[in-house]
């Protein structure tokens, strides 16, 4: 039996989701699961519920862990990675953001974001180097760490975002409670919030009639709030933005949408996707980075492009009229990839 420890030393409430699945999947294929996290993560219950807790300090001080799966970057994870593999401990490290340095990456993240992710791609290198196994989320992701990466860790492996299933049994056939199309996660350029304001705006102009959700650990724009159009139909946009949500408050958003934006500028893989799945949902995406492995035209998403305003708004239209159709493809994706049960061998060959 293994014992396997899993790891995030820098807080995202977004991580929990996935803790908690490696945790279960850890457990279901009968090893011992453990949680090595920054302090921050304790006040949600649900961990400790799932697995023991550790702190930074246990992990300096050598647990006997057989394996290590680290989650997601930190600038303590190239100390405890030496630490642990002084210790005999096989690491596995889930690299969420390949790095794929471009002008695309310089215009939407800008210069200052594009820093920020180069130095945090450096600091990441050591742990690279130090893992006996590097984990992709997609097949693009896997594709971007070859051609950039794979000079620091050949070996590497693909294993989708997974989650445990938090949706109620009748979530594809609950469908009046789907009234909005939600922009769930970070306020930024990268994932086009200003795009999909600015559908807002136009919706309203038109006089539809869709609702909307925004939820986000990042407080609203200003400039949003001051919107003279935006403010004369805040009766139509239902806004939980400001501090982390907890699972059950993250899960209501989905619950409560009919569709959930990715149509994003950049990305390697989303992690609202597998999550608005998991409910259901159907997703309006780019033609970029992971999507096309797990969108479906017409099945469990539409594709589109950002400007295109009136697409978008003729794909909802469709998508709300066929929800019922959408729902249950959209369960049939998240059971047979994200869900952790569907991944459990490709998880047990790694700790094999």
């Amino acid at each position: 039996m293994a014992k396997v420890v899993i790891v995030s030393l820098r807080f995202n409430p977004a991580f929990i989701q996935f803790l908690i699945a490696y945790a279960k999947a850890v457990r279901a294929l009968g090893h011992e699961p453990a949680f090595l996290l920054d302090p921050a993560y304790r006040r949600f219950t649900e961990l400790e519920k799932t697995a023991p807790v550790f702190g930074v300090q246990d992990g300096r001080r050598g647990q006997s862990w057989t394996h290590a799966i680290i989650l997601n970057p930190s600038v303590y994870n190239r100390e405890l990675a030496g630490s642990l593999k002084g210790a005999g401990t096989k690491i596995l490290y889930v690299f969420h953001e390949p790095w794929q340095i471009s002008i695309d990456h310089l215009r939407t993240e800008g210069f200052g974001g594009t820093v920020r992710a180069f130095l945090a791609h450096r600091a990441t290198v050591p742990v690279l180097k130090l893992a006996d196994t590097v984990i992709l989320a997609s097949r693009h992701g896997l594709d971007v760490y070859e051609s950039a990466d794979a000079r620091y860790n050949g070996n590497s492996a693909y294993i989708p975002l997974i989650m445990d299933d938090e949706a109620p049994a009748n979530v594809a056939e609950d469908l009046d409670s789907k009234q909005r199309f939600g922009f769930i996660g970070a306020l930024c350029r990268s994932h086009g919030f200003d795009q999909y304001v600015a559908l807002m705006r136009e919706a309203f102009r038109r006089g539809g009639e869709f609702r909307f959700l925004i939820a986000s650990r990042n407080l609203l724009p200003k400039a949003i709030l001051k919107d003279p159009l935006l403010r004369g139909n805040q009766d139509r946009i239902e806004v939980r933005c400001g501090r982390p949500l907890n699972n059950e408050e993250m899960n209501r958003c989905y619950a409560e949408c009919f569709c959930v934006w990715n149509l994003y500028r950049r990305s390697t893989q989303s992690a609202v996707l597998p999550k608005a799945f998991m409910f259901g949902v159907p997703v309006i995406a780019s033609r970029i980075g992971a999507f096309p492995e797990y969108v479906e035209d017409g099945v469990n998403g539409r594709f589109a492009e950002a400007e295109d305003t009136a697409g978008i708004l003729s794909s909802l239209a469709e998508m709300r009229g066929n929800l019922a159709s959408y729902a249950v493809n959209c369960r049939r994706t998240f059971l047979s990839t994200f869900f952790y049960e569907s991944q459990l061998p490709a998880i047990a060959r790694l700790i094999q």
